[in-house]
């Protein structure tokens, strides 16, 4: 039940729910909510679509996402304490078509889902700067692994699978995803799964 302020109406008014070390992190690291807006929309045209995030953080695509639309959303996220932050505020909002769990994506299949989102969640491995906290490991090594787990489940989808990637430098999206739009400089890339 929302009162009183709209958290979906700023990315202000929505960091406000998270404490404020988590607002700190936002702006470089969570997806606006304009950005989700539009994704979400595309991910999810119906209520049956079924969205995994892939590296979630505190779940603000999903939560976001489950408010612009009626699809379902699911993200996996390898941080514990950003899952029960995350967890906390949906329970909070009464959401009920979101969720967050707590693993790694390596040990995740993405079959069953209709779409899914991924805002460059392994950078962090290639720019230790940029990284979310210090209590992952982190490396190229860690990198080559998620990325190449990311194609080949990619490459198992079923035709018709939508995919929005934010932020993303690896080129290597599987032939088998046509372009279909893009927003905001080319850097948010809406795609289908057509072979």
């Amino acid at each position: 039940m929302i009162t009183q302020t709209d958290p979906f109406s700023s990315d202000a008014a929505f960091d406000a729910l998270f404490p404020i070390y988590i607002h700190e992190l936002s702006p470089l690291h969570f997806t606006a909510l304009h950005v989700a807006q539009i994704a979400s929309a595309f991910l999810a045209p119906d209520e049956n679509a079924r969205v995994i995030d892939i590296g979630a953080g505190i779940g603000k695509f999903c939560i976001a996402g489950s408010h612009f639309t009626k699809g379902h959303f699911t993200g996996i996220e390898q941080r514990q304490h950003f899952v029960r932050i995350g967890n906390k505020v949906i329970k909070r909002l009464g959401l009920d078509r979101v969720e967050l769990l707590h693993c790694n994506f390596t040990d995740f299949n993405l079959q069953g889902y209709t779409g899914i989102y991924f805002y460059n969640s392994f950078h962090e491995n290639l720019v230790f700067s940029d990284v979310l906290d210090k209590k992952e490991e982190f490396s190229t090594e860690l990198y080559e692994l998620y990325t190449a787990h990311f194609l080949k489940q990619l490459n198992a989808m079923h035709i018709g699978t939508r995919l929005a990637t934010y932020w993303l430098d690896m080129t290597e999206i599987p032939g088998s995803y046509q372009l279909v739009e893009t927003h905001f400089g080319d850097k948010l890339k809406l795609w289908m799964k057509v072979g």
